[in-house]
């Protein structure tokens, strides 16, 4: 049984993991107000605290986003799910605005798939 509470949208976006030593590309597989699922061939183990940073199309900075390894797994394709911590209102609210725009485009490409 899924736990998730908020609904997450597929996408590929690019951010970056920052560590003590520098930081690493990640991409996105699907992203919600709660948390994200990345693409790394290098994932931490559950229970790490991360720093996450993304631009969304309406920040003029990077959105910088403190979370927690919840899973993490080598095969098939290396990933790990990342959930938020410690994020104040501005930032949910950030990523409310996010994953609405997300759903959007996507309804809007599925009514031009549809003429």
């Amino acid at each position: 049984m899924d736990a998730r509470t908020c609904r997450r949208m597929p996408v590929k976006v690019g951010c970056w993991l920052v560590e003590l030593g520098g930081s690493s590309c990640v991409y996105t597989f699907d992203i919600s107000e709660k948390g994200v699922s990345v693409v790394t061939e290098d994932p931490f183990p559950v229970g790490q605290v991360v720093t996450l940073q993304f631009f969304t199309p309406h920040s003029a900075t990077a959105v910088t986003l403190e979370a927690e390894v919840v899973w993490s797994c080598l095969e098939p394709e290396g990933g790990m799910g990342l959930k938020f911590i410690n994020i104040d209102e501005e930032r949910k609210e950030i990523l409310r605005e996010f994953a609405r725009l997300l759903r959007q485009q996507k309804e809007e490409a599925g009514d031009q798939s549809r003429e």
